[in-house]
């Protein structure tokens, strides 16, 4: 019921979006996929989403981080709209002269949404950097043991796109658990109460206005799940590594022979889905 309730909230509150959004969440996350698909490659990209639908379900999975940041803002700035505060920390100006612009500043609400929206998507679409992170596990597992772990050909050569699929698949998770961890953040009236009577916009934000908040929630939360995945791979391959040296005749049962065997092995107690 409790989920209902705030399914039906959220509805509700974003219904007024409608009039001032100029990209929709899903067009926005078909942009995240280009751009991702772009920054590492399309054998990686279809590698990390799998197959001939692979944009498809990128941009599905992205859509849920997107619509998470629209609601963020809507929170935020329907907070900041019935603050009687609002004109004491910003010079003055009323939330309407804040934001709106024109004789009657009709447009402002719509403004600090896209304002809010535009800087946040960005900065929580920056956790996402999966050939930084696999580069990163290159130096911490030494270049031999990497291109065994992640490596699948006869020479281990596609190592590193295979590290780049993994992990991009695990971020386009966590970025959608992040964002909406942060939305309901941001949605919390008591969320003060326990940050040091600090708003969320004041916790999070970091540039002038604080419009990257919501983002920077995920960035925080995205930069904590990668460096949990790195370390169980870590442990993962010298797990494996452990395993082949004392026992090689039962790691080849379980694994193969095959030049994937230590990969599979790693994928397998790292947990990988």
């Amino acid at each position: 019921m409790r989920k209902l309730i705030i399914c039906a909230a959220v509805a509700f509150a974003l219904a007024p979006l409608a009039a001032f959004a100029t990209t929709s969440p899903r067009q926005a996350a078909s942009k995240d996929c280009s751009a991702l698909r772009a920054k590492i490659g399309s054998a990686a990209f279809t590698q990390a989403f799998g197959g001939s639908n692979a944009f498809g379900v990128c941009v599905a999975r992205l859509t849920r981080f997107e619509q998470a940041d629209l609601s963020s803002a809507n929170a935020l700035c329907r907070a900041e709209q019935a603050d009687p505060n609002f004109a004491a920390s910003h010079g003055g100006k009323t939330f309407a002269e804040f934001y709106g612009s024109g004789a009657k500043h009709k447009n402002a609400f719509g403004n600090c949404v896209t304002l809010k929206v535009r800087s946040s998507s960005a900065s929580g679409r920056s956790g996402m950097n999966p050939a930084r992170a696999c580069a990163a596990l290159k130096v911490r597992m030494t270049v031999g043991l990497f291109k065994q772990s992640f490596g699948t050909n006869a020479n281990h050569s596609n190592a590193f796109g295979k590290c780049v699929s993994i992990v991009a698949r695990a971020q386009s998770t966590d970025l959608v658990t992040a964002a909406e961890a942060c939305l309901a953040e941001a949605s919390d009236a008591t969320f003060a109460s326990t940050h040091g009577g600090k708003s969320f916009q004041q916790f999070y934000g970091t540039n002038a206005d604080l419009s990257n908040a919501f983002g920077n929630c995920v960035l925080k939360k995205l930069q904590a799940s990668t460096a949990k995945l790195t370390q169980a791979l870590v442990k993962a391959s010298k797990t494996c590594k452990a395993m082949r040296r004392s026992d090689p005749t039962s790691f080849r049962q379980k694994y193969g022979s095959r030049p994937n065997a230590f990969a599979k092995c790693v994928s397998a107690k790292s947990k990988l889905k």
